[in-house]
């Protein structure tokens, strides 16, 4: 069969690539396994900037201006009225990118490289520009094919939705509950998306899950889950760029995805589009790219530090760590920031 050829090939149809995908213009492929928007396995929670930002306010379902954490000892409430929270609809939100998009979408496996081909169940594609945004599967870098991205520690996170409403983004941090992790519950209008995260990486909660409903009066309906990363990874490997979860990108501790998915996808598509169109060369895009994602190192070091110690601290003092971070003199310093990460 022969190879077909693109300006540029994103592997890859959710919050990354369709972020990337938004700012191309050229003979571009957008290749996923799944329809667009129809393989959930996110609580799709995330600030209301961000939908309004990529055109798809008209997902969002609700709107949150509370993040409520529970700890063993004490339940601490954060105002995110300064940049308020949303939960979302997944499919209208990316097929709502997708419409903004010009690209040609294929549903196909990939099933890795070879000689810099992208190889799929469709066929073999190549382009100069090379985007992998599969997320912690990692279809282009994590290959042989070219100088491999290392990979990085691994969070897994199982949810299900359930008739509940609310008017917070909660959070329950309790080794009762889950040792080394979190769980969470995001009202959606009538539903709620609800769930645990194991900071571990350890894919048996249904059974927690099960049981952490059960003291919330809940009845699961369907389940999804993911590994997600625990630490910033590559950008680039060899002339491949690395978006979202494939470049470790989700920020540690909160596991918050979609947010640095768009801001990482945007800057990479903006770089790409300037290869396109002849205005940069592929190294420098390349090199640009990377020098922009690892300017946000320090504060994925310092989260990630943050969820190991969460991770090993004993539950008496999860309350008063997480009422600390609420005091005035310190959330004045940190909170703001977090907030505004990602904004342009």
């Amino acid at each position: 069969m022969p190879t077909r050829e693109y300006d540029a090939i994103i592997v890859g149809a959710s919050f990354a690539g369709l972020a990337v995908a938004r700012e191309l213009r050229g003979k571009v492929l957008l290749v996923d396994r799944h329809e667009v928007g129809s393989h959930q396995t996110s609580a799709c929670g995330t600030p209301l900037w961000v939908a309004e930002r990529l055109g798809v306010k008209e997902s969002v379902i609700q709107v949150h201006t509370r993040v409520v954490i529970h700890t063993p000892s004490r339940t601490v409430t954060y105002d995110t009225s300064e940049s308020p929270y949303c939960t979302f609809d997944y499919r209208r939100f990316c097929r709502g990118v997708l419409g903004q998009c010009q690209v040609h979408f294929l549903r196909t496996a990939v099933r890795g490289l070879e000689g810099g081909v992208v190889e799929t169940d469709a066929g073999r594609f190549e382009a100069p520009c090379l985007i992998d945004a599969s997320g912690w599967h990692r279809a282009l870098v994590g290959d042989g094919g070219l100088p491999a991205a290392p990979a990085v520690p691994l969070s897994f996170g199982l949810e299900t939705e359930a008739h509940y409403s609310g008017e917070a983004l909660y959070f329950w941090i309790d080794p009762g509950i889950l040792r080394e992790g979190a769980a969470w519950l995001f009202p959606a209008g009538a539903q709620s998306r609800v769930g645990l995260g194991s900071y571990a990486g350890t894919p048996k909660l249904r059974a927690p899950l099960a049981r952490f409903l059960r003291t919330l009066g809940l009845a699961p309906t369907r389940f999804h889950g993911t590994y997600f990363p625990a630490r910033l990874g590559a950008p680039i490997a060899g002339r491949i760029f690395a978006v979202g979860d494939a470049a470790g990108q989700c920020l540690p501790l909160t596991g918050e995805g979609i947010r640095p998915a768009a801001y990482f996808g945007r800057a990479c598509g903006q770089l790409v589009q300037s290869v396109i169109a002849g205005a940069r060369p592929l190294e420098v895009a390349l090199d640009e790219y990377r020098r922009r994602v690892l300017a946000c190192r320090r504060a994925y070091r310092l989260l990630r530090a943050l969820q190991r110690g969460v991770q090993r601290m004993p539950g008496a003092w999860l309350g008063p760590l997480a009422e600390l971070g609420n005091h005035p003199a310190i959330r004045g310093y940190w909170w703001p920031r977090y907030l505004r990460f990602g904004q342009p």
